[in-house]
Order: structure tokens, then sequence, then C-alpha cells
């Protein structure tokens, strides 16, 4: 999997080449900035939850998520989701 755009578009070694070289030059727009790293989980403050669960289940977890196509934090969040949703 490699970098997008922000439109989804992949990104490809010649738009590197475009941008490394309008940057140089001091031509890159004004708050034209590229953001490393994966989106934002929510438009307010998150908070970091911690929990301990056998080490039997963690492994049970991981090898779920990773079948699913998630990691495991994906999973746990996806696991609280519909945990709230519950009437």
């Amino acid at each position: 999997m490699g970098m997008k755009t922000k439109n989804g578009q992949p990104v490809s070694d010649e738009m590197l080449e475009h941008w490394a070289n309008a940057f140089e030059k001091g031509e890159w727009p004004e708050g034209k900035t590229i953001i490393l790293g994966r989106p934002r989980l929510a438009t307010e403050e998150v908070q970091s939850v911690t929990v301990k669960l056998p080490r039997s289940k963690v492994i049970a977890l991981e090898e779920k998520a990773s079948r699913m196509g998630f990691n495991r934090s994906e999973a746990l969040r996806e696991a609280v989701d519909e945990f709230l949703a519950r009437a």
C-alpha cells in the first residue's frame, strides 16, 4: 500500500519530484502541507485507554483482526462502537 493524495489518488514518483522541485524553488503554495500518518480518529480530543487481557486473548484478537484486515486498535475501536450502540 503506497501513499495517496488527500482525494485518494496514488502518489507517483513524478508527483513527488514535481512537489520537491516546487518546494525547493519556494513555490510551494501557502497552506499546502503534507501530513504523514493516519487520519484523525475524531474531531474531538482523543484519549488512550489501557486494558489488561490474558495473553491468549490478545493473540486471538490480533490473529482475527489481521484476517479481517484490521490492526488490534481498529478491532478494539470497532468492538467499543458496537458495545455503545447497544440499547
